[in-house]
């Protein structure tokens, strides 16, 4: 599943430079955002023999992705100043109020996308383990079952449960 999903975010972001290259900003900026939400899956679900090795991968692989959403955010700024400009002498004459309404609301979503984006990040591992948690078996057992266990064995968590 793991090379499936960075296969898919190479291929994307592969297509955001091309339109990026190509001045196609608004097609570059939905397919970056698209592009690192694949890398991120594919962090999520990589498996490695050597753990030190996977951490650096997977280190690697954050670093492509806070490089893209970096380029991702000065198109989003070019774009909105581009926006800006293009709304003064519009607003003025009373025109495409319509327009002007259904590009705020792609804005919010945008926003919101990156945001939950960058939330999703994690720089740094944190120290915590299990015995770390007092009390709460029960929820422990839980999450265990319910999360840990599929990413650690997924083939016997396939078909129909």
């Amino acid at each position: 599943m793991a090379e499936t999903h960075l296969a898919k975010a190479i291929d994307i972001i592969k297509k955001a430079t091309e339109e990026d290259t190509a001045k196609n900003y608004v097609e570059a900026l939905r397919l970056y955002e698209h592009g690192c939400q694949y890398f991120l899956h594919a962090i999520k679900w990589m498996r490695f023999a050597d753990e030190t090795q996977g951490e650096r991968q997977r280190d690697s692989i954050r670093e492509r992705v806070r490089g893209y959403l970096d380029r991702a955010e000065k198109i989003k700024a070019y774009l909105d100043e581009q926006q800006t400009n293009a709304r003064k002498p519009v607003k003025a004459s009373g025109n495409g109020n319509s327009k002007d309404s259904d590009s705020d609301g792609e804005d919010a979503q945008t926003k919101k996308l990156q945001e939950s984006v960058s939330k999703a990040i994690v720089v740094e591992k944190p120290n915590v383990s299990w015995n770390d948690i007092a009390g709460l078996e029960g929820a422990k057992t839980a999450l265990k079952e319910a999360v840990i266990m599929p990413i650690r064995f997924p083939h016997l968590f396939t078909g129909l449960r």
